[in-house]
């Protein structure tokens, strides 16, 4: 009997049962069962039609790795280590995602928005649904959005920079209202320039013209060097800041821990800062911020905690998305786009990483970045490669300019469609005598020499001797029209030149 078949008569669910197999088999979205071990159990009909399967029978009881292939939205093939919903599925834990392109068995590819919901303790249900028609309409939304706020950034920047020469005393002189006023203008341009430039950061990552470039890193110390540089800050609003354990114990374990991962490096430095200046703004003076990096088997999490006003629970669970902002008596004084988040999120995402909060109300809030760790063993061979290839960029040669001819010796050559002929020179100099002049009188005893044409088959030029201008690397394609033209004309002169003196003679 089929897994929504099986009977119960005192409540009906059998007929319930095949409702809910009729509803399953009838909607647009995919719709995969797995069981505790990850394989599947069923697949509905739109389910199968997206990952080119034909009948159920063929992937029942096929663990879900084997049956589906995925890719990120820059087509590169997610590795286990790196792909978030196989975390997911072995960790038990709820997920989704608009960023994975799944592969059918055909090689079709198919932007998918995907989502992991578990249902009781044996059972995982996978849902996909095909975006490709939403994405088009979201390209097309995000390319206005970005061609205005590009236009827009230009004046605002403008208006930034004349008020800040206004307010610069060695500028102009103004009174303490003037300067005032300007103050509170010149912060207004300052927050429109950030507003305009997380657009189009936005909009760059809605576009996917964002490219992550993955380098193996020390987690470690590169998540110090960048929560150290919000120490200072953080000293002038009086709030502590440690890093490795909260009581700043340096015994602490968590600190020897060797954590390495694959990062694109300016996107880990994007979500840690505003995680960080996150936690400055809701955090008052007298507060305290804490950075720690830990690690297990396959992960490595990221925490900023701090003792900030907190996020109720009904606005936790929104806090990722775009343009979403807490609204409350605590939180209007205080500037902000409602994007910085969301780009953290999508940043995090396509490193095959998450990113969650967890908050308790007037107490203090704690953001994660979860990403895929490497063995110290991944992170020494991907460090290798990673160095050569860098190695490589420096030592490849510059390529020559466009549209420049080649350089050619002072040789004349006569040119035949195939091949480059060296010209006969009228006179030859003899070594340890003097040059003679370009015609000389030949004796009446000796025949007149006759310039023999090129011969047919196609000659090879003399090894290039220092001066002899015989330049091998030369060849007739490498010639532009005019340089050719240029070359027979002289060539001509040259024979014309030298047939005029024989007959002299």
């Amino acid at each position: 009997m089929g897994i929504f078949g099986r009977s119960n008569a005192k409540s009906g669910s059998g007929a319930q049962g095949s409702l809910a197999s009729l509803a399953l088999n009838a909607i647009a979205d995919g719709v995969i069962i797995l069981d505790t071990n990850g394989k599947i159990q069923f697949m509905n009909p739109a389910a199968l039609a997206l990952t080119g399967y034909t009948s159920l029978g063929e992937v029942q009881d096929l663990p879900y790795t084997s049956a589906l292939k995925f890719e990120n939205n820059q087509g590169t093939v997610l590795a286990d280590a790196q792909n978030p919903l196989i975390y997911a599925v072995n960790h038990n834990e709820a997920f989704s995602s608009r960023s994975m392109v799944l592969v059918s068995l055909q090689g079709k590819k198919t932007p998918v928005a995907i989502a992991l919901t578990l249902a009781g303790t044996t059972n995982k249900i996978l849902t996909f649904r095909n975006i490709e028609k939403e994405l088009k309409e979201e390209s097309e939304q995000t390319e206005f959005i970005s061609t205005a706020s590009h236009e827009m950034r230009t004046p605002v920047a403008s208006i930034e920079g004349y008020l800040g020469l206004a307010l610069n005393p060695a500028c102009a002189t103004i009174d303490e209202r003037a300067q005032k006023y300007l103050t509170e203008a010149h912060n207004a341009s300052q927050h429109l320039g950030r507003l305009f430039r997380d657009l189009l950061d936005v909009t760059k990552l809605d576009d996917q013209r964002v490219k992550v470039e993955l380098r193996p890193v020390d987690m470690n110390a590169l998540v110090k060097q960048f929560a150290d540089c919000h120490q200072s800050t953080m000293a002038q609003k009086q709030i502590r800041y440690t890093f490795g354990s909260p009581d700043e114990r340096p015994t602490d374990r968590r600190l020897s821990q060797a954590l390495y991962s694959s990062v694109d490096v300016d996107f880990l430095k994007e979500i840690l800062d505003n995680f960080l200046e996150n936690a400055e703004k809701y955090t008052p003076a007298g507060g305290q911020v804490w950075v720690n990096v830990r690690g297990d088997n396959d992960r490595i999490i990221v925490n900023v905690t701090d003792t900030g006003i907190g996020i109720a629970p009904a606005d936790i669970k929104h806090i990722f998305q775009k343009f979403y902002r807490v609204d409350n008596s605590q939180t209007r004084t205080i500037g902000g786009t409602g994007l910085g988040l969301y780009i953290a999120k999508m940043r995090a995402e396509s490193m095959g990483g998450k990113v969650w909060a967890e908050s308790n109300y007037g107490k203090g809030s704690t953001f994660y970045v979860s990403l895929p760790r490497l063995s110290q063993a991944d992170y020494a061979r991907q460090k290798q490669i990673f160095e050569n290839t860098e190695r490589m960029k420096i030592k490849r040669p510059t390529p020559p300019p466009a549209n420049l001819g080649p350089t050619v010796n002072n040789a004349v050559f006569a040119a035949t469609p195939e091949v480059l002929v060296p010209r006969v020179p009228v006179a030859t100099p003899v070594q340890n005598q003097p040059v003679q002049p370009t015609a000389q009188p030949i004796p009446a005893t000796q025949p007149v020499p006759a310039v023999q044409p090129a011969p047919a088959p196609t000659p090879k030029l003399a090894p290039t001797q220092p001066g002899s201008g015989n330049d091998p690397t030369t060849s007739v394609q490498d010639l532009s029209a005019d340089k050719l033209a240029e070359i027979k004309a002289r060539f001509a002169e040259q024979m014309k030149a030298a047939s005029g003196s024989s007959s002299a003679t």
